[in-house]
C-alpha cells in the first residue's frame, strides 16, 4: 500500500510517500529505509526510478519513505529560499523520525542518490539510529559536481539563437533551470565527503570508472556494485530523459535484503512483535 502525506513542520511541511511492506516476508525484525533523492534536474530524471525502487523493496518486507526536501518536489517553500545544506540534513532527520513512528522501527537505513547520498552520509555520522547506508552514485566532492553542472548550463545557454543570460551574482546562481542562493552553492562547493568517518555498513552503487573513489579503513564495511552502463549526468542531451537502471535495481534490491539480513543477525533491528 502506498500513501502520500505531509509531515514534520505544520507551518512548512515536508512531503513524503510511504510504501508499506507487501507480500510475505521471512523477516522477524522491522526493516525500514528513507530514500534521499537528488536535487534540481537530477531529481526530475530519477523520480520514476526511485518510485520503482521503493515499490520493489517494499515487496521484500521493508518499510519505505520517499521524501522531498524543502524547496524540492512537493514539499513547502521554493528552492531559492534554501540557504544552507543544514536545512536538507534536518529534513532527512525529520523523515527518519516520521518513519520510525510509522513503522515501529528503532533504526533505519538511509538510501541516498547523488547529492542525497552525501546528505545521508553526513546525517549518519550524527545519528546512532541509522543502521546502514546505501550510496547510489553519491556526490563525494562538491566542486567537481558543480563544475559539471555549470558546464552543461553554459552549453545550454549557448544553444539559444539569441544570447541568453541567467542570474549569477553574490546572491543567486541559476543552474540548469533552478535558482540557488549563493550561500547554499558555496556550501555545496566546499563539500568533501569522507566515508572513513562513517561507521555504519555501506552498500555502494556506482559506475566501473568511479568505483575506485570509495574506500574505508575498516575491512568489510563496504560492498560495491559496479554499474557497467556509463553515467549520463554530464550529458546535456540526457537532461530531460528519465534515468532508468532496471538491471541495477534488481541487484540493489537483492543486496539490500542481504544487508538487512546481516543487520538482523547483529541485533541492529527491533523485533516485529514489539510493535503495538
Amino acid at each position: 500500500m502506498i500513501s502520500q502525506r505531509f509531515f514534520a513542520h505544520l507551518e512548512s511541511p515536508l512531503f513524503g510517500v510511504y510504501h508499506k511492506p507487501r507480500g510475505r516476508s521471512a523477516a522477524s525484525k522491522v526493516r525500514a529505509t528513507v530514500i534521499c533523492p537528488p536535487i534540481g534536474q537530477e531529481y526530475n530524471r530519477t523520480h520514476w526510478t526511485l518510485r520503482l525502487f521503493a515499490n520493489q523493496i517494499a515487496r521484500n518486507g521493508i518499510h519505505v519513505l520517499r521524501m522531498d526536501y524543502h524547496g524540492i518536489g512537493d514539499s513547502a517553500e521554493n528552492v531559492d529560499q534554501i540557504d544552507s545544506l543544514k536545512i536538507w540534513r534536518d529534513d532527512i532527520e525529520q523523515a527518519i523520525d516520521h518513519l520510525k513512528k510509522e513503522s515501529g522501527a528503532e533504526t533505519v537505513l538511509l538510501t541516498g542518490l547523488r547529492l542525497g547520498g552525501a546528505l545521508a552520509a553526513e546525517v549518519a555520522m550524527e545519528r546512532p539510529d541509522v543502521n546502514g547506508l546505501v550510496l547510489w552514485e553519491s556526490i563525494i566532492e562538491g566542486q567537481s559536481y558543480l563544475d559539471s553542472l555549470r558546464k552543461m548550463h553554459a552549453t545550454m545557454l549557448d544553444l539559444w539563437v539569441c544570447k541568453m543570460k541567467s542570474p549569477n551574482d553574490s546572491n543567486i546562481e541559476e543552474i540548469l533551470g533552478s535558482q540557488f542562493q549563493r550561500s547554499l552553492v558555496d556550501e555545496i562547493e566546499q563539500l568533501k565527503l569522507d566515508l572513513s568517518e562513517v561507521v555504519q555498513p555501506q552498500l555502494i552503487v556506482d559506475s566501473e570508472t568511479r568505483a575506485g573513489i570509495y574506500s574505508h579503513p575498516e575491512p568489510g564495511t563496504q560492498f560495491i556494485i559496479e554499474d557497467e552502463r556509463a553515467t549520463s549526468w554530464c550529458e546535456l542531451a540526457e537532461l530531460e530523459s528519465a534515468w532508468l537502471r532496471p538491471d541495477i535495481l534488481r541487484q540493489l534490491v537483492r543486496k539490500m535484503k542481504d544487508m538487512f539480513d546481516r543487520l538482523e543477525r547483529f541485533n541492529a533491528l527491533v523485533a516485529a512483535e514489539a510493535i503495538q
